[in-house]
């Protein structure tokens, strides 16, 4: 919730960045999967315990994915499955990403787990607490653009294992503060 403030400072930016991609006939749905791919990636060099090169990796995967829901508005491609393929593949990637931490021996099995949970009932949360009537439940101290940030920071100082525990509590803090909202508004 605290990095969506900045979200319309940037939308220059971001349209700026994503326009010779629209010239080049990239789709946002491909632009999804590339980002996917680089996130992979990152997960994958976490599973080798290479802290900072995963970092560097997910920041871009990172920004990729970030660039898809501009290039849909832009171009005038949005879809309902557009950001139902957004959302799948963000939690896929996020399991990917704790995945490759703890397979690296960089956190505990348990604690990867424990985050992982925390970070999908964020989402599910939101999602479900939404259709049943609730108006937008995007609030809560750590969405998925500051869990990424907290991961990212950490392994620069490949201290990734701190991270994970920071990002757990926050994740399991922010289920319990979406729970309350949606227990104050749907009721």
């Amino acid at each position: 919730m605290v990095l969506n403030k900045y979200r319309p400072k940037v939308k220059g930016y971001l349209e700026s960045i994503v326009s010779p991609l629209a010239k080049l006939g990239l789709t946002p749905n491909q632009l999804t999967l590339i980002g996917f791919l680089i996130t992979l990636a990152s997960a994958y060099y976490f599973s080798l315990g290479a802290q900072r090169v995963a970092a560097l990796i997910l920041i871009f995967g990172s920004l990729v994915d970030a660039l898809d829901g501009t290039l849909a508005r832009l171009t005038g491609k949005t879809s309902r499955f557009g950001a139902f393929l957004d959302s799948t593949i963000d939690r896929v990637s996020d399991g990917a990403i704790l995945f490759g931490i703890a397979y690296g021996g960089l956190v505990r099995w348990e604690v990867a787990f424990i985050t992982l949970i925390g970070a999908y009932l964020v989402s599910y949360e939101r999602c479900r607490a939404e259709l049943a009537g609730s108006g937008s439940l995007a609030i809560g101290i750590a969405e998925r653009a500051e869990r990424l940030i907290i991961l990212v920071l950490f392994a620069l100082l490949n201290r990734v294992e701190l991270g994970v525990y920071i990002v757990a509590v926050l994740a399991w803090i922010t289920v319990f503060q979406r729970l309350i909202a949606a227990k104050e508004r749907l009721s």
